[in-house]
């Protein structure tokens, strides 16, 4: 198995991994059958463990005395979850008064199951023995925080820091207190984790020169590169990006770090790089060549021999779409719809790499009007083979499907269906994919954590994971980033197949798209006649359903509300308490806010949207007299993180219908019997 790195967060703060369990992909791990005899407490005829063990845990709580007898001989019939199964026990012991023998079967579990043992030495106070002997596991963080207060310049504890929290927010003043103190204590692979918090953090060129002394590889020798590139040092970054190539040729990283290097050099510098990418990496080459076409053009070097070499060798690339529609353009620029049309049809549409196909058939759909068949036949290619874009959304309009367009869509409100059964992941042991499998988020997570924290390399597999249980524990934003970046690793071409093979998981779409607060956002949305599917795929570009999430601005919580329109609508509301990182309070207040965005520009929802980006004065002046027409509009808005904000957010919610609509999807599969099915 090719190991892949940890990935790194600051690309996606800064805009807004088959293991051992490969032979049980997407099946379910086997159901032990039990008859459970009556206890005295009340008669149950469950036929699995699992369901014995759920009925326990709702039991816990309300009546601990019946959750002991539920799990009475529970691990024997249910071996797999057997920890947990015990430690349940010891806490409906506890809570029914019982400490005496709430303590010795936590005893037992120190002596018989290390998988929750971090768990009972908690339940015991023995805190520093977690520290000592479970640095990794997340009861961990708290106790090595609030350890540093009295002693903040220990090395053991600012090492557990860097190597198992290195993404954690609080992380940053401890790298640099350990960097600043210990710098003669620490090895290589120590600044890997410190150079990997640093990037995670967006401090590049301070993670630049501990990754200049972490373990020498392909990663962190690209990785030091790209440091200083997001730096803005240009000099280091290009002498950084030429090293790593030639001391890791054969490395997946060495042609992007020729690319990069173009993107840094002076133009003559970086059109002489080309050939050398071009014949060293062919995959690559196409991508390369659309770069020395715009250096040729800024050189004055005879672009057109490029643009020729480019389409006449590698035709089926993202590479040559892009250059295609250039030229369709600016045909349609001058007014000749017929040849523009044209030159899109000359792009692959199967190309599943390239962001412009879609927004070229889309257009090319609009420029052809005139003739219905051949327009509805280019919306429907993008439906096809560009489902999940947002001219998919706008395609899907023009052919008439009821998914709402800019004028309509705040007011409907569709049947979402999201699925309830799940499928074993793709690594993890068998303990984490029972939890996973039971709904049991958190403890999932924190069994899959304290196996993985301090891991350097992650596998595909286990980067698929991580990024499906952080999202159950509602770590959003690293986990949906995790997912999304399978779209754009750099790795072989087995490993690309392999990436493909993961993305067909049910888990893949579901927690790209994940749900969350839906009890909140029907109330909220229905109370200021909102689309909930709407209001649902803001949130997801404002926070990624992060509750907590503070821009550097200021705007607070899942809807991205600044302090002063916060206190601005509590005004209105006549509302003296609230708090923005209350997830009620602030989608109550972000629908009031998109209300009246909406109300703003008679319940338009493409200004409305814009509005809540970029405020509506600023939306005002852009729209002038009369809007035109609304694809048009979007393109010419000034605002470039507007504009990519209006795509996002309309994309989220035309997904959210894709995947979880039962009309759109028989839509969909009636377009085409290739087209993905929503996650079941």
């Amino acid at each position: 198995m090719v190991k892949i790195q940890r990935l790194a967060l600051g690309a996606l703060v800064a805009s807004m991994g088959l293991g051992a369990a490969g032979a049980i992909l997407w099946a379910e791990l086997p159901k032990p059958t039990t008859q459970v005899a009556k206890t005295p407490k009340q008669s149950v005829n469950l036929t699995t463990g699992r369901d014995r063990y759920r009925l326990a845990l709702s039991q816990l709580n309300q009546s601990p005395a019946q959750a002991i007898a539920t799990l009475a001989n529970l691990e024997q019939e249910y071996p797999q979850l057997a920890p947990y199964i015990w430690l349940k026990r010891a806490e409906a012991y506890r809570l029914s008064g019982d400490r005496a023998q709430a303590n010795q079967i936590y005893q037992r579990i120190l002596a018989e199951y290390p998988q929750v043992a971090a768990e009972a030495l908690s339940a015991l106070g023995k805190n520093q023995q977690i520290i000592q002997q479970f640095p990794s596991h997340p009861l961990a963080l708290p106790l090595i925080l609030q350890a540093l207060q009295k002693a903040p310049d220990r090395l053991d504890l600012l090492l557990a820091a860097a190597k198992y929290f290195h993404d954690q927010k609080s992380v940053v003043p401890l790298l640099d207190r350990l960097v600043a103190k210990h710098k003669a204590h620490l090895q290589p692979d120590h600044w890997w984790a410190i150079a990997n918090g640093y990037f995670d953090h967006q401090q590049f060129a301070k993670a630049a020169q501990a990754y200049s002394q972490a373990t020498p590889n392909s990663f962190t020798a690209y990785r030091r590169a790209r440091s200083w590139h997001r730096a803005d040092r240009s000099q280091p970054a290009l002498q950084a990006y030429l090293a790593m190539a030639q001391a890791y040729p054969d490395a997946p990283e060495a042609p992007r770090a020729l690319l990069r290097a173009i993107q840094v050099s002076e133009p003559e510098a970086g059109f002489n790089l080309v050939p050398q990418i071009v014949k060293r990496y062919p995959s690559h080459a196409a991508e390369a060549l659309l770069a020395q076409y715009d250096l040729a053009l800024k050189l004055q070097r005879n672009p057109q021999a490029i643009a020729q070499k480019l389409l006449s060798a590698y035709p089926k690339t993202a590479a040559a779409a892009s250059l295609i529609w250039r030229n369709a353009q600016a045909q349609a620029e001058k007014g000749n719809f017929p040849q523009a049309i044209k030159l899109v049809q000359q792009i692959d549409p199967q190309i599943n790499d390239s962001e412009v196909i879609p927004q070229a058939y889309y257009w090319a759909g609009k420029w052809a009007k005139a003739d219905r068949p051949l327009a509805q036949k280019l919306f429907q290619t993008v439906l096809a083979h560009h489902n999940s874009s947002y001219y998919a959304w706008r395609s899907a309009v023009q052919l008439g499907w009821q998914v709402g367009d800019f004028h309509n869509v705040r007011n409907l409100n569709f049947n979402l269906q999201a699925p309830s059964q799940r499928q074993a992941l793709p690594a993890g042991a068998e303990l984490v994919q029972e939890l996973y499998l039971l709904g049991q988020d958190r403890d999932a997570a924190w069994q899959w954590q304290q196996q993985t924290r301090g891991k350097l390399t992650l596998t595909l597999a286990e980067i698929f994971t991580d990024g499906v249980l952080r999202v159950g524990i509602n770590d959003n934003i690293v986990g949906i980033y995790l997912l999304d970046s399978l779209n754009w690793l750099d790795v072989s071409a087995s490993d690309r197949a392999q990436i493909k093979l993961l993305q067909q998981h049910p888990a893949y779409l579901q927690n790209l798209y994940p749900f969350a607060y839906g009890e909140s956002i029907n109330r909220w949305a229905n109370q200021y006649q909102l689309n909930p599917a709407l209001v649902t795929g803001l949130i997801r570009q404002e926070s990624r359903f992060e509750v907590e999430i503070r821009s550097v601005v200021g705007a607070t919580g899942l809807m991205q509300i600044m302090p002063e329109t916060g206190s601005w609508i509590a005004s209105k509301k006549g509302r003296t308490k609230y708090s923005l990182t209350n997830p009620t309070d602030n989608i109550e207040f972000g629908t009031f806010y998109l209300d009246y965005t909406h109300s703003r520009f008679q319940n338009n929802s493409l200004l409305a949207i814009a509005s809540y980006n970029a405020g509506p004065n600023a939306v005002a002046g852009w729209v002038k007299s009369s809007l035109g027409d609304p694809d048009q509009f979007v393109q010419r808005i000034p605002y470039a993180e507007t504009r990519g904000y209006v795509h996002h957010v309309f994309a989220n919610y035309w997904n959210y219908l894709r995947l979880y609509s039962p009309q759109v999807q028989n839509q969909l599969q009636a377009l085409s019997p290739t087209s993905k099915r929503s996650p079941s």
